[in-house]
């Protein structure tokens, strides 16, 4: 079997061969792009982390004092908080409320929450808190398990 092509059918492969080396060429002598030039000076970013342990601090606090933000409320919070040295000149990260009233613990716990920060504003500033129902223990009581930054 005799086949043959024709002259621009064997063009138009030559055409697309040298197109393709071409390419490699080009592509092969560019040059990569400039790496990311790195800040000579960047600024530190502040890490902190949490002690793995918690303080746990309890007391009883009257819930409709601290519904309603009292003062008696503010200060027995803070007398138990001042009364364990571990919390003194600490800053925590997040608290663990645990509450405990018939009609609802969370709640009860919520509101002791809002007053950490009048209690201890160094030891609570921006502290991240969430509220539990203490089950088991009479009304009135709470207990908070307090997690503290890593001291620096």
């Amino acid at each position: 079997m005799n086949l043959r092509l024709s002259v621009t059918a064997i063009a138009g492969w030559l055409f697309a061969d040298l197109l393709l080396a071409f390419a490699i060429v080009v592509l092969g002598t560019q040059e990569p792009p400039p790496l990311p030039v790195a800040d000579p000076s960047p600024s530190p970013t502040p890490r902190q982390a949490l002690e793995r342990r918690f303080v746990k601090v309890t007391l009883a606090i009257d819930p409709d004092d601290a519904r309603k933000g009292r003062r008696s409320a503010v200060e027995a919070l803070r007398r138990a908080i001042h009364a364990n040295p571990g919390l003194r000149g600490r800053k925590a990260g997040i608290v663990l409320t645990f509450g405990a009233q018939n009609n609802g613990g969370e709640a009860f716990a919520h509101d002791v929450n809002k007053l950490l920060a009048r209690a201890d504003r160094p030891l609570f500033a921006d502290v991240a808190t969430r509220d539990f129902q203490l089950l088991g223990a009479s009304g009135g009581e709470v207990m908070l398990n307090i997690y503290l930054f890593y001291k620096t």
